[in-house]
């Protein structure tokens, strides 16, 4: 009788054991070595989830977000993930440092949290490794633009809260109780483009000479398949090309052109007898391919003179503010007796 006992005991005691062990879901978590030599092969951002086995906003983090099978496939293609728990006793390596406890919490999370303790704190680590903690409890929808953000390595062309905000901004019918909190003054999506066709632009153009700005797109429906497309390119077309001072600027001092990069419209460009021409379904234009030269990055603007000769196009993402520094540079000529650098740090320093 006993015996049986015992055994009973034991099995209890190990079923108690299996449910009390957090089921991590979908995301491929990995150690610091395990993340730090698939880095060394292939550079990719840091996710490190910081907690504590006491923190239940931890756990409901883990249960839900980190469960969605979209979010987990997005962080896996594109991260290296860690669970660190702040509070293990065990040596760490990391960075080549070995980082112990001081009793209570283990030294690395001081240092990758600034000193701000605080369950649960996603931190990410770009490309470049600078370390960037944000705290708190997010729901799918919250961390989403966060992992855009360093997943497309925009961190020295955006800030964080700046491009988050355009990406709300980018898809409302998600983000309409978040828009609503968002100050006018920070994000404005009200002004529009008047976009010419290139046949309506030369008509304008015969009559009177202005510089062109071309913004090439690919549409949405060959999102997701489509390598070279990105997040933030999306968000280029719905957010930053509806600022209203940008849009006033473009109108007035440009002849705006938008063209679908896989149009199937036959293209007549200036000093050019045969048109630029379709070169398959879902595949470049002749004219995409002459003006990308094979490098097929997005956002993507190019710039021409009042002589319609090619002057420069920037393929980056960029809030509002640095594309009417950018507008400002190629339309009044500016770039004929000036640096870019020089212009910019003087524009903003005079704001």
């Amino acid at each position: 009788m006993k015996n049986k006992i015992l055994v009973t005991a034991v099995m209890m005691l190990g079923w108690l054991a299996s449910l009390a062990q957090e089921d991590l879901g979908p995301i491929e978590w990995m150690t610091f070595e395990e993340a730090e030599k698939k880095d060394s092969v292939e550079n990719r951002p840091f996710l490190i989830d910081v907690y504590t086995d006491w923190c239940g906003w931890c756990k409901r983090m883990m249960a839900t977000t980190f469960h969605n099978p979209q979010l987990a496939s997005y962080i896996n293609k594109n991260f290296y993930c860690v669970r660190f728990d702040a509070e293990t006793k065990d040596t760490v390596m990391f960075h080549g440092k070995e980082w112990v406890s001081d009793g209570r919490v283990n030294k690395l999370a001081y240092h990758l949290l600034s000193n701000r303790l605080s369950y649960p704190t996603i931190v990410y680590i770009d490309r470049d490794k600078h370390i960037f903690p944000v705290p708190g409890y997010m729901q799918t929808k919250d961390i989403e633009p966060i992992l855009v953000y360093f997943a497309e390595n925009m961190t020295d062309n955006a800030s964080l809260e700046g491009f988050t905000n355009l990406y709300m901004n980018s898809f409302p019918e998600v983000y309409a109780d978040d828009i609503k909190k968002i100050k006018k003054d920070d994000v404005d999506t009200l002004g529009k483009v008047s976009w010419l066709t290139v046949k309506e632009m030369r008509e304008k153009y015969d009559k009177e000479p202005k510089p062109i700005l071309i913004d090439v797109y690919v549409d949405d429906k060959y999102r997701g398949y489509v390598p070279y497309i990105t997040m933030n390119s999306m968000v280029h077309e719905r957010a930053v090309l509806k600022d209203s001072a940008l849009c006033s600027y473009i109108n007035e001092h440009y002849y705006p052109v938008r063209i679908e990069a896989t149009t199937t419209d036959s293209i007549y460009w200036f000093g050019n007898d045969e048109p630029f021409v379709s070169t398959g379904k879902g595949m470049p234009n002749g004219f995409t391919n002459a003006l990308m030269n094979g490098n097929y990055k997005f956002p993507a603007m190019f710039f021409f003179d009042k002589e319609h000769k090619y002057v420069a196009n920037v393929s980056e993402f960029f809030e509002p503010a640095f594309w009417n520094v950018v507008l400002r540079f190629y339309a009044e000529e500016i770039y004929k007796k000036e640096k870019f650098e020089s212009f910019y740090h003087k524009t903003v320093k005079n704001k």
